[in-house]
């Protein structure tokens, strides 16, 4: 087989998996093989028989390759501890607004832990926090009796202070603030959030490359608004973080990213 159709089947079983660079490299270390050989003695035959068939010489080269990427990409993998510590800091971050309002309204302890606790399912922690902000203003009514006639309830003052428009707003600023935080701080930190940057750690693309605002979106909305609050998803993420290779939650696989160390 003649140099040049040994190059040109080589390059033909490459070029789809491999960029531009690195298949420059190969068949240039190859066509060094062929000039090598030439000053050896050898004919272009000679050569090609000894390197095998460039087939199967392609397939040991992108074994080798993925081989190669999947070492560095383990030793970039951001672990467990690292990822919950960020979650942590990133669900306090996410629910303080909501714990002020909630501050108003005579309930702020129980729905700012419980946010915490379920920020990875958003309309759970929503439903409990909602709830809690309801009884609270059912509170601001007192039963009052009058010895002369039946029973009647009236509005105590601070209860209409309460029911205010300003209170309604920061309370929705608050919700909305909880549910697109992480999405609009990935997109503005570049893959990481307030919890994120503390640990050192990013979203990235699978190929170790720099998520895409498609990527972010697809994760952090699709997956971890929408999918997540689907109360079982988020535990059997955890699960797929702790025993998968790349510790990919179920909002990674469908974004096709990774969390890594920055």
């Amino acid at each position: 087989m003649k140099q040049s159709e040994f190059i040109q089947e080589l390059k033909a079983n490459l070029a789809e998996r491999l960029n531009e660079q690195e298949l420059a490299d190969i068949l240039s270390d190859y066509e060094s093989f062929f000039a090598f050989g030439r000053e050896e003695g050898q004919t272009d035959d000679q050569i090609s028989q000894e390197l095998g068939s460039p087939a199967f010489l392609a397939q040991s080269l992108l074994e080798e390759q993925d081989h190669k990427h999947e070492k560095t990409l383990n030793k970039h993998i951001a672990n467990p501890g690292r990822r919950l510590c960020a979650y942590l800091i990133d669900a306090v971050v996410a629910s303080i607004p909501s714990f002020i309002v909630s501050l108003f309204i005579g309930s702020a302890v129980f729905p700012f832990i419980f946010m915490i606790l379920f920020y990875s399912t958003p309309a759970l922690s929503l439903s409990v926090y909602t709830a809690s902000a309801s009884f609270s203003q059912d509170e601001s009514y007192a039963t009052v009796t009058d010895t002369k006639g039946p029973v009647v309830k009236t509005q105590i003052e601070h209860g209409e202070n309460k029911s205010a428009p300003t209170l309604i707003f920061t309370g929705i600023v608050g919700i909305v603030f909880y549910l697109f935080y992480a999405l609009l701080c990935t997109w503005l930190l570049k893959g990481q959030t307030l919890g994120k940057k503390l640990m050192r750690i990013k979203v990235r693309s699978s190929t170790t490359d720099r998520a895409s605002k498609g990527a972010i979106f697809y994760r952090e909305f699709l997956g971890k608004i929408l999918i997540n609050s689907i109360p079982i998803v988020p535990l059997v993420s955890v699960f797929t973080v702790l025993f998968t290779k790349e510790h990919k939650a179920l909002h990674d696989m469908l974004a096709d990213t990774i969390v890594s160390n920055c």
